[in-house]
């Protein structure tokens, strides 16, 4: 039982360095990330630099603020889209091997649980 504990341990453990692996190779390594990352830093910059520039409330300048400001949102809806199209793909890779790991663990008692978890999570717990 301890000798599946740990292997458990350790598969979670490489799991977890696959994943920021895979994290860092599709998404922080890209160009397009690197192009969105630097535009959303000059975009913000600019922006702060607009609202300390227009102190008194003229009404150009409030346009062009909040024209800055839907811009600095699209550039962080992009980002958004493209990191949650990596992370759906690790999603998945993550799925295959839970159920390929509970397969191999399928029956085997590998701890025992201090108490009776709630009747919607037994099915988790106890496979």
């Amino acid at each position: 039982m301890y000798t599946d504990c740990l292997l458990i341990i350790f598969i979670a453990t490489c799991t977890a360095l696959v994943g920021e692996a895979l994290t860092y190779v599709l998404v922080y390594r890209s160009e397009q990330y690197k192009r969105l990352k630097n535009e959303m830093e000059r975009k913000t910059k600019k922006l702060e630099r607009k609202k300390e520039t227009t102190a008194e409330v003229d009404r150009t300048a409030k346009r062009k603020i909040e024209r800055e400001e839907e811009r600095l949102k699209a550039t962080n809806r992009d980002m958004s889209m493209f990191k949650m199209k990596s992370m759906l793909a690790i999603g998945f890779a993550f799925t295959a091997l839970l159920s390929t790991f509970s397969s191999i663990f399928d029956g085997r008692v590998v701890a025992k649980l201090p108490f009776t978890p709630i009747s919607w999570i037994q099915g988790l717990s106890h496979r």
